[in-house]
Protein backbone atom coordinates (compact mmCIF):
# COMPACT_ATOMS: atom_id res chain seq x y z
CA UNK A 1 0.00 0.00 0.00
CA UNK A 2 1.10 3.74 -0.53
CA UNK A 3 2.21 5.60 2.00
CA UNK A 4 -1.04 8.06 2.77
CA UNK A 5 0.45 11.81 4.40
CA UNK A 6 -2.38 13.71 6.04
CA UNK A 7 -2.19 17.24 5.58
CA UNK A 8 -1.81 18.97 8.77
CA UNK A 9 -4.25 21.70 9.48
CA UNK A 10 -3.20 25.26 10.98
CA UNK A 11 -4.61 27.51 13.20
CA UNK A 12 -8.46 27.43 14.13
CA UNK A 13 -9.19 24.52 11.27
CA UNK A 14 -9.43 22.08 13.32
CA UNK A 15 -9.48 18.51 12.53
CA UNK A 16 -11.21 16.33 15.56
CA UNK A 17 -14.71 15.66 14.42
CA UNK A 18 -15.87 16.17 18.47
CA UNK A 19 -18.72 18.65 19.73
CA UNK A 20 -18.27 22.34 19.59
CA UNK A 21 -18.67 23.86 23.05
CA UNK A 22 -20.73 26.14 23.33
CA UNK A 23 -20.65 29.04 26.11
CA UNK A 24 -24.41 31.22 26.95
CA UNK A 25 -24.89 33.83 28.90
CA UNK A 26 -28.48 33.51 31.04
CA UNK A 27 -29.55 35.22 33.73
CA UNK A 28 -28.69 32.29 35.91
CA UNK A 29 -25.03 32.74 34.93
CA UNK A 30 -22.86 31.09 32.12
CA UNK A 31 -24.13 27.87 30.69
CA UNK A 32 -22.11 25.62 28.47
CA UNK A 33 -23.78 23.32 26.03
CA UNK A 34 -22.41 20.87 23.40
CA UNK A 35 -23.15 21.76 19.47
CA UNK A 36 -23.12 18.92 16.88
CA UNK A 37 -22.37 20.48 13.55
CA UNK A 38 -23.09 18.77 9.88
CA UNK A 39 -19.92 17.45 8.02
CA UNK A 40 -21.38 20.41 5.79
CA UNK A 41 -20.86 23.30 8.38
CA UNK A 42 -17.71 22.35 8.78
CA UNK A 43 -16.26 22.05 5.66
CA UNK A 44 -18.01 25.52 5.12
CA UNK A 45 -16.26 26.72 8.03
CA UNK A 46 -12.76 25.15 6.77
CA UNK A 47 -13.43 26.93 3.31
CA UNK A 48 -14.05 30.52 4.82
CA UNK A 49 -10.74 30.47 6.77
CA UNK A 50 -8.81 29.40 4.21
CA UNK A 51 -10.41 32.47 1.69
CA UNK A 52 -9.62 34.75 4.62
CA UNK A 53 -6.42 33.59 5.32
CA UNK A 54 -5.25 34.28 1.31
CA UNK A 55 -6.81 37.70 1.42
CA UNK A 56 -4.28 38.46 4.37
CA UNK A 57 -1.97 36.87 2.56
CA UNK A 58 -2.43 38.56 -0.54
CA UNK A 59 -2.88 41.83 1.48
CA UNK A 60 0.98 41.53 3.37
CA UNK A 61 2.17 40.82 0.33
CA UNK A 62 1.22 44.14 -1.28
CA UNK A 63 2.34 45.91 2.02
CA UNK A 64 5.53 44.66 1.11
CA UNK A 65 5.63 45.27 -2.22
CA UNK A 66 4.01 48.66 -2.73
CA UNK A 67 4.07 49.95 0.52
CA UNK A 68 7.77 49.86 1.80
CA UNK A 69 6.76 47.73 4.22
CA UNK A 70 9.39 45.38 6.10
CA UNK A 71 7.03 42.65 7.72
CA UNK A 72 8.12 39.04 8.42
CA UNK A 73 7.48 36.20 5.98
CA UNK A 74 4.93 35.01 8.35
CA UNK A 75 3.17 38.31 9.33
CA UNK A 76 0.00 38.85 11.14
CA UNK A 77 -2.04 41.84 12.10
CA UNK A 78 -0.49 43.21 15.06
CA UNK A 79 3.13 43.08 12.38
CA UNK A 80 1.54 45.49 10.61
CA UNK A 81 -0.57 47.52 13.44
CA UNK A 82 3.29 47.85 14.66
CA UNK A 83 4.50 49.45 11.20
CA UNK A 84 1.98 51.45 10.96
CA UNK A 85 2.09 52.85 14.24
CA UNK A 86 5.86 53.27 13.76
CA UNK A 87 5.41 54.91 10.31
CA UNK A 88 2.95 57.56 12.54
CA UNK A 89 5.53 58.70 14.66
CA UNK A 90 4.62 55.71 17.62
CA UNK A 91 7.12 53.44 19.53
CA UNK A 92 6.00 50.30 19.83
CA UNK A 93 7.71 47.30 22.19
CA UNK A 94 7.63 43.55 22.37
CA UNK A 95 5.14 43.76 25.32
CA UNK A 96 2.95 46.28 23.04
CA UNK A 97 3.60 49.26 25.52
CA UNK A 98 3.17 52.20 23.08
CA UNK A 99 4.63 56.01 22.99
CA UNK A 100 5.25 59.25 21.10
CA UNK A 101 8.98 59.35 19.77
CA UNK A 102 10.87 62.01 21.20
CA UNK A 103 11.72 64.65 18.86
CA UNK A 104 14.24 66.60 19.63
CA UNK A 105 14.24 70.03 17.00
CA UNK A 106 16.58 72.67 17.40
CA UNK A 107 15.38 76.28 16.93
CA UNK A 108 18.30 79.11 16.43
CA UNK A 109 17.06 82.12 16.73
CA UNK A 110 18.75 85.28 14.73
CA UNK A 111 17.09 88.24 16.05
CA UNK A 112 18.36 92.12 16.40
CA UNK A 113 18.58 93.07 20.27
Amino acid sequence: MADVKKAKLKGCIRGTKGPWIVHKITKKGMVTSLRFPTDRERQNNKDRERRRREITRNIFAGLRAHGGYELPKHADSNDVLRALCEEAGWHVEEDGTIFRKVVIVTVIYYGQN
